[in-house]
């Protein structure tokens, strides 16, 4: 009896110890898939960005769990057989609103201009390339502008990123409302998945045919932090962890030596359009006369193509900020928010001129829908409901803009001379604001 019942007793701890064993391997498991799937974000979504100077400096980030902190690269010039690699270490910063997640940070000074480097991270198996920008502008270069992005499913994102890349630009500049983190301004939760979505698709897409990375630099949009409109720049926190720039204020310029300024706006989500960001703009545009290219980008247009003009942030920039562009002889804008393609006549104090500022916008690179025309606006010079991103070419003498679109077609070209602007038929013909939208028949 006393045998047999041990025998039992045996059975059962058998038992209770497989289960043991197997909740223990299940967790070990989830365990090691938990890591992999980490480790496998870091390597997905490595990307550039610029806080210094474009021809001298690169700033590498990507995002891991919050376990890894080591950040770490190895770099040189691609083409020097005889470099060596060099060592640079950086920060981990966490991602506002996500504790599980972990920002790495690297930034690498003293390089080259117009120079490809190569770099590898720490522990990671794959090698990155980049192109540093030129010193002087005594070579064409191209980038490419839009917004309005991860708005519908990733494949419309993807497929733009694809058509963009072929173009071999420097760099990208976006105009907000980059991954749709935020739905709704009225429901202010940070979707942190669809942020790692986009960077991924950016990661794996845009790279240029002779495989180079293509470092982006963004301006905000109502949909890139919670309550869309009239925040502070701490509501902004993921964007700017994201998309770094000097100091905290959500906007700046980043200057290429003398050839190229970039205006980078807040069109009143972090910051409001008049006041300090006027005062700033005012000053920094007075600094840079010098300038050869003086460009400016943000999310709200002055100049919509689908929204009525109306509107108070749009009015706001035209009151405010157009006069200064004029002034400061700025001599084009990106627009976006609107979600098609546009490109104005050259504006000046509210009439067309040839000496005036081209406006061309309106966002839509991952739209599935764009949208239709319904205010006939007499500032428009070109409209079109498509999908689209702006590719551009400045030379030492003009700016050369083609709007192409997801698949590859020219939607729009145009160019600016710097030295004699573009003549129009409709000179000093004053820019009227319709009173009424379009009829549906009309379109």
């Amino acid at each position: 009896m006393f045998s047999k019942f041990g025998n039992k007793s045996i059975q059962k701890s058998l038992i209770f110890s497989n289960k043991a064993n197997d909740a223990r391997g299940l967790i070990l498991f989830l365990i090691f898939l938990s890591q992999s799937c980490f480790a496998t974000l870091a390597q997905e979504t490595v990307y550039l960005t610029w806080i210094g100077s474009p021809s001298t400096t690169m700033t590498v980030q990507w995002i891991s769990s919050a376990r890894e902190k080591e950040t770490t690269l190895f770099f040189k010039p691609l083409k020097d057989e005889q470099a060596s690699w060099q060592k640079r270490t950086g920060q981990e910063l966490k991602f506002p609103f996500a504790s599980q997640y972990l920002v790495h940070r690297i930034q690498l000074d003293n390089l080259k201009p117009s120079t490809l480097y190569t770099f590898k991270i720490l522990k990671f198996p794959n090698e990155y390339h980049f192109l540093t920008a030129p010193a002087k502008l005594d070579q064409d270069i191209r980038f490419v502008v839009g917004g309005d992005m991860y708005h519908d499913g990733i494949s419309y994102l993807i497929r733009t990123n694809k058509a963009a890349a072929q173009t071999s630009p420097l760099f990208a500049l976006i105009g907000g409302d980059i991954a749709y983190s935020v739905k709704s301004q009225f429901f202010g939760f940070q979707q942190m998945s669809r942020w790692i979505d986009w960077i991924k698709a950016w990661h794996e897409y845009m790279i240029t045919p002779q495989g180079n990375m293509i470092p982006a630099i963004a301006a905000i949009g109502n949909h890139d932090l919670s309550g869309g409109y009239n925040q502070k720049p701490a509501q902004a926190a993921v964007f700017t962890t994201l998309f770094p720039m000097p100091g905290e204020k959500v906007y700046n310029v980043l200057d290429f030596n003398d050839y190229l300024s970039i205006f980078i706006l807040d069109s009143g989500h972090a910051n409001p359009v008049k006041g300090t960001q006027s005062a700033w703009l005012q000053a920094s545009l007075n600094q840079r006369q010098h300038i050869t290219h003086r460009l400016a980008i943000y999310h709200v247009p002055a100049y919509p193509s689908v929204r009525e003009a109306s509107n108070p942030y749009s009015a706001a920039i035209r009151q405010t900020w157009v006069p200064l562009f004029e002034s400061g002889k700025i001599q084009a804008a990106f627009e976006h928010h609107d979600h098609a393609y546009k490109r104005t006549f050259p504006l000046l104090e509210g009439k067309v001129h040839k000496d005036g500022i081209v406006y061309f916008g309106d966002g839509g690179w991952g739209v599935e829908k764009p949208r239709t025309m319904k205010w006939r606006y007499p500032y428009l010079a070109k409209f079109s409901p498509t999908r689209h991103f702006i590719a551009v070419t400045l030379t030492p003498t003009e700016q050369r803009y083609q709007s192409i679109s997801d698949l590859g077609q020219v939607i729009d070209k145009y160019t600016i001379e710097l030295k004699q602007k573009i003549s129009s038929p409709l000179n000093n013909v004053p820019v009227s604001l319709p009173e009424k939208p379009i009829n549906s028949k009309e379109q």
